[in-house]
This record gives structure tokens, C-alpha cells and sequence, in this order.
């Protein structure tokens, strides 16, 4: 939504990665094949594949002026004594070092031409413990607190980072839920569309922490004014909510009260 938001609003070219290649012909077939919309496979949660795109940009001669980096994967809600080593190196390769390797391969590339913008998507998950999610939250307070850091280092690029709250984009792949479930988590979602204008809008502007949504929002206020009883609120919602898609997280072994 993004590159469509780009692609109406300026005559930039851009490039869109991904490491499904199914996925890349899927949107260029909805952008209507434009020649600015230039697709390229590979895997950006591994140090080869930005090595892969830098030698793709070299060649093809690209000028970088920003990038919008929203590479991540959200694990299977579930206690963290049931996920396994490999699960959870999975989880830190797509969501932190991915935005390492960024920031290492690109941010060069942009500083070629001057200045530039890199965005990068964490989550609301940054803002605020959620319970059976230990290794997403991890993973993307890590990146939020990478970013800023940067950040403050950095003079000739801006680097702005988002932390949206639930949005209707396919995060939820890797779930076990009903139908109905996924029904209502799309209900309460945000429209993609609007949160990529916002996203554009509000990194234009040079506004470098970004909380979109009520219930990132919420989340951001309610854990600066309750640290100990936010992550407890969250937990609660999801028990009562009855799930399936948090009976791992919630009711596998659940001795807390």
C-alpha cells in the first residue's frame, strides 16, 4: 500500500522486495505492470540477500533516496518455554537483524545522493509487553530502541520508525484462529491504506517515532502510566476473550492468575 501511495503521488521509481516471488507478480499486476514499480526476490532477513539488492541497485544504477523497510514476522502466540532455539533465531533474523542489515547496507546508498529517509516498521508490540508474544515484543523493542539510537547518530538521513497497532495486512499468516476470530481481529484492524498515507504523511514531515492507531495509542499511554498493570490488562483481554488464538499463550500450563 505503500509503493500505490508512492506510485500516485510522486514520480518516484520504486524498487519492492521481497523473498516471494508470487508475491512481487501479485503487485505488480495491481499496480497495472507500471515500469516504476521495479520488483527484486530475495531473502532481507539474511545479510546475502542485501548484499544480493546492493548488487542489483549497483547495477542497475539506481539513485536511493529513502526506503521503507517493513520486513518482519509475528510467531504463533505461545508461552516462550514452548518455542524452540530455531523459532526464536527465526523471529530475531526477520524482525531486528533485518533492520540492522538495513541500516548498515542502505543507509550508505542513500547518503551517496545527500539526504534521504529511511523508515522502518516495528509495532505497538515495542510500546508495551504482550503476553505469548514474548519474541515479537522482544525483537521490535530492540529495533525501536536500535532506530532511535541511530537516530540521535545520524545528521544526513532521517530515521524514522512506526510502531502501528493492528493493521489488515496478512501479519496474521502464521496463526492458528476461526474464522470468525480472524473476522473480528479484521473488524478492529486498520485499513491498510490509510495507515500507508499516514506512514508517507507523517515521515515527509520529519517526525521520527510514529504511533498510529487507538490501540497503539493505548497501549503507549496506558504502559507509561501503568507499567506493571498494562501487560496484566492485555493478558486479561486475552483470556477472556476465549481464542483460539491465544489458547497456547493463555491456557497451556497457565498457573498465573
Amino acid at each position: 500500500k505503500i509503493c500505490e501511495y508512492l506510485l500516485n503521488n510522486s514520480n518516484c521509481t520504486i524498487i519492492a522486495v521481497s523473498k516471494t516471488q508470487s508475491r512481487l507478480l501479485l503487485a505488480k499486476r495491481n499496480l497495472n505492470n507500471t515500469p516504476r514499480f521495479v520488483t527484486f526476490s530475495s531473502d532481507l532477513s539474511k545479510i546475502k540477500g542485501y548484499n544480493n539488492l546492493v548488487e542489483f541497485i549497483r547495477k542497475q544504477e539506481f539513485n536511493i533516496s529513502a526506503m521503507f523497510n517493513c520486513v518482519g514476522v509475528l510467531p504463533k502466540f505461545n508461552k516462550f518455554e514452548n518455542i524452540s532455539i530455531p523459532e526464536s533465531v527465526s523471529a530475531l533474523e526477520c524482525n531486528f537483524n533485518s533492520t540492522l542489515y538495513a541500516i548498515n547496507k542502505i543507509l550508505p546508498l542513500i547518503k551517496e545522493n545527500g539526504k534521504g529517509l529511511m523508515v522502518n516498521i516495528t509495532s505497538a508490540a515495542a510500546l508495551c509487553p504482550v503476553y505469548g508474544a514474548s519474541l515479537y515484543s522482544a525483537t521490535k523493542v530492540a529495533s525501536q530502541r536500535f532506530l532511535e539510537c541511530v537516530a540521535l547518530e545520524e545528521t544526513e538521513v532521517k530515521i524514522i520508525s512506526v510502531m502501528p497497532g493492528f493493521t489488515k495486512t496478512d501479519i496474521m499468516r502464521n496463526q492458528v484462529a476461526t474464522e470468525s476470530e480472524l473476522k473480528f481481529i479484521n473488524k478492529i484492524s486498520l485499513n491498510a491504506n490509510k495507515v500507508a498515507k499516514k506512514i508517507v504523511k507523517k515521515s515527509a514531515k520529519g517526525k521520527k517515532r510514529i504511533i498510529i492507531g487507538f490501540d497503539a495509542r493505548f497501549m503507549n499511554f496506558m504502559y507509561k502510566l501503568m507499567p506493571k498493570t498494562a501487560p496484566k490488562i492485555i493478558r486479561w483481554v486475552f483470556k477472556k476473550s476465549n481464542f483460539k488464538l491465544f489458547e497456547n499463550a493463555i491456557y497451556n500450563n497457565d498457573n498465573n492468575k
